[in-house]
């Protein structure tokens, strides 16, 4: 009967990790991971605050597995989607109207990256790896480097391009949610595209 059973704890410590990362992202989120608590977090999820220490080492060992989350199951998920996008430039458009998705649907997921990025300047120098920011610059220049290599577009500096784009994607999605989701971001999503497509076109 206990190995039967084996399965069903799994799931359940699981599940329970979840609500933790969950919980955490979103109190990140509205504090700040400086400013916010493990007690805040536990408060969040309504677990006993011994439980957090289950499954976590510390605040900045769980601020680590928030950023990993995000990273592997947000942003590849979205770059996963962009994957049979034949014309690059077209991809980039699709990966930021496909953020704006996620950020409309999840919309704390957003303001955590955008907290963390500004306020949390130690945790990013200590964990290049776990910094979203990069995730984004590093696809973008991936893909406008293919771009130029296929002809696409004309030579440009991928990199300024990436700097440009991400740049843009995060003051104007900071600006909806600091606007009360008053701005119209899949209007500025189109005009950014169009502008994109007349900076980078090959002149025919």
């Amino acid at each position: 009967m206990p190995r039967n059973n084996v399965p069903l704890r799994k799931a359940g410590r699981q599940n329970k990790r979840e609500l933790l990362l969950n919980a955490a992202i979103e109190v990140f989120a509205r504090k700040g991971s400086n400013q916010a608590t493990i007690a805040d977090v536990a408060k969040k999820a309504r677990v006993a605050l011994g439980t957090v220490y289950v499954y976590f080492d510390s605040k900045d060992d769980l601020l680590q597995h928030c950023m990993k989350e995000i990273i592997e199951t947000e942003i590849n998920g979205i770059i996963n989607r962009t994957a049979e996008v034949s014309n690059h430039m077209d991809r980039l458009y699709e990966f930021f109207m496909h953020h704006v998705a996620l950020v409309k649907e999840k919309p704390y997921i957003a303001r955590f990256i955008a907290v963390e990025a500004r306020q949390n300047e130690n945790f990013i120098r200590r964990n290049p790896g776990y910094n979203p920011l990069l995730k984004y610059l590093d696809f973008v220049k991936e893909v406008t480097t293919s771009a130029i290599q296929e002809n696409q577009i004309k030579t440009i500096d991928a990199e300024a391009l990436a700097l440009l784009l991400v740049g843009s994607m995060d003051i104007v999605l900071w600006n909806w949610l600091a606007g009360e989701n008053e701005m119209d971001i899949d209007t500025i999503g189109q005009r950014i595209r169009q502008i994109l497509h007349a900076g980078v076109a090959l002149v025919s």
